[in-house]
């Protein structure tokens, strides 16, 4: 079994690779992340950011699209043509086979994301300012591209090999050793190196083409090029929209303490006035709990004094949790009832009533805020509903909640906003990796498991398919 995967998959990859098509895209994205830095020349201190954007972006739509052009290549024509039939006569098991596929198109889709993920470290390594480039990574990346078609051309001369998998190998060799010159060479006198904060955005957009490839191959097993890049291009729109039309309506729960958990803690907050009766109108953008203040301590003894003196200008250093506080709510024995906030400005603190306790402290003619509390990975959408009695937010519902799991949702693959929102410039240090590892980890997690329901579905629909029926 292992064996007719391997060979199968193998055969997949080096058929995708010499389909025209793969290198058509492929040179065509590269042409034009190469041409993003001087598209982007006097842009006023959004050169870098233009570049980070535009070349993800090129990455991301041409690889969309490349995984659904060489999935339907590779399973929908060899179903036509009797070639599928052939293999499935051998001792073949169909979910062996459609596997072996999916493993395949994920191996040349890897092999477009590495190339074009190396070509956007090498655009953003020739925008250096916003006035002007670094014409020896510039024009030395165009010559790269044409070196490596030289040199395809001549080996396809002589061995009478495949031009475009000799051309999409010798870009994957002579870009990175292109790379390492770039990462090295000195700009005015001094080190820029490569922007390697940008490759965990890199590596989401890589993980998209795996989804896409597999969803792609999915529904390949029963329908042709045409209708599987029209059913794709739905799915795909869906997916960016999915936050806006059933991810608003999901269940998510909040709740009016901090509730357990080691994931990041979101608050969102509501004030109301004192002549406020009706229903909540809108809740505040949900922000981590530490960015409410310099530094934050909990308890959950009501009867606690709430004077706690000042910590000068570093609270973190002078503050010894005592009286029921703690810094870490996690380590309460209850739940929190009071949150207090330190300035490291004002030098003062600010209280919160939390839960139980702040209803027993209402007082229907002063103003007072509500808080409610998340922990989530990714920021939760901002809550609603509630009353100036119950302030506590509408759950939604488990159906839309269902439907949202089941639609890929694009956007979490979309990384170039966290890129963008940071300073950039020559510096080393401001060209470090933005992307957290936890929501990393969360990606991956997350891909695995839709890769696994779109294999699933793959093997289902290719269940009872007639194999090789056009070749009759």
């Amino acid at each position: 079994m292992f064996t007719s995967l391997y060979q199968i998959a193998k055969n997949t990859f080096r058929e995708s690779l010499r389909e025209p098509i793969f290198l058509l895209i492929l040179l065509s994205a590269l042409v034009l992340i190469g041409l993003y830095p001087i598209l982007t020349l006097f842009v006023f201190f959004a050169q870098e950011k233009l570049v980070v954007d535009s070349s993800i972006a090129t990455m991301m739509v041409f690889g969309w699209g490349l995984a659904i052009m060489i999935a339907s290549n590779s399973l929908s024509r060899e179903i036509d043509n009797g070639m599928a039939l052939l293999l499935l006569s051998k001792p073949v098991q169909r979910p062996v086979f459609i596997i072996a596929k999916i493993l395949g198109v994920m191996a040349a889709l890897t092999v477009f994301c590495l190339i074009t993920g190396t070509a956007t470290l090498l655009a953003l390594r020739a925008a250096t300012d916003q006035f002007w480039i670094d014409n020896f990574m510039f024009y030395g990346y165009f010559v790269v591209l044409l070196l490596a078609m030289a040199a395809a051309g001549g080996y396809n001369y002589v061995t009478r090999s495949s031009f475009c998998s000799a051309a999409v190998f010798s870009l994957l060799a002579a870009l990175p050793l292109f790379a390492v010159v770039g990462h090295f060479k000195p700009s005015d006198g001094s080190h820029v190196g490569l922007a390697f904060r940008v490759v965990p955005a890199l590596l989401l957009v890589l993980f998209s083409s795996w989804s896409m490839g597999t969803l792609a191959t999915a529904l390949s097993t029963r329908f042709r090029l045409v209708p599987n890049l029209l059913l794709c291009g739905a799915i795909f729109l869906l997916g960016l929209m999915s936050d806006y039309l059933i991810g608003r309506n999901t269940k998510e729960p909040w709740q009016r303490t901090p509730p357990p958990g080691k994931e990041p803690l979101w608050v969102a907050q509501y004030e109301f006035t004192p002549q406020e009766r009706a229903d909540i109108e809108a809740w505040n953008t949900p922000v981590l709990a530490e960015s409410m203040g310099d530094f934050i301590v909990w308890t959950d003894n009501a009867a606690t004094s709430v004077s706690l003196p000042g910590l000068g200008n570093d609270p973190q250093g002078a503050w010894r949790d005592d009286q029921g506080w703690k810094q870490d709510v996690t380590q309460l024995k209850g739940r929190a009832q009071r949150m207090a906030v330190y300035s490291v400005k004002d030098g003062s603190w600010q209280y919160h009533s939390l839960g139980d306790y702040a209803d027993s402290r209402q007082q229907p003619d002063q103003p007072r805020d509500a808080l409610v509390f998340r922990r989530s990975v990714n920021q939760p959408k901002i809550p609603s509903g509630g009353t100036f009695q119950s302030p506590v937010p509408a759950h939604g519902n488990w159906v839309a909640n269902a439907f949202y799991a089941a639609i890929p949702n694009w956007q979490l693959f979309w990384m170039a906003d966290a890129l963008s929102s940071q300073d950039f410039d020559s510096s080393v240090n401001n060209r470090e990796a933005s992307v957290p590892p936890v929501y990393m980890g969360y990606s991956i997690a997350y891909v695995l498991a839709m890769n696994v329901m779109l294999t699933l579905l793959a093997i289902l629909l290719f269940w009872g398919r007639e194999a090789g029926r056009q070749m009759v």
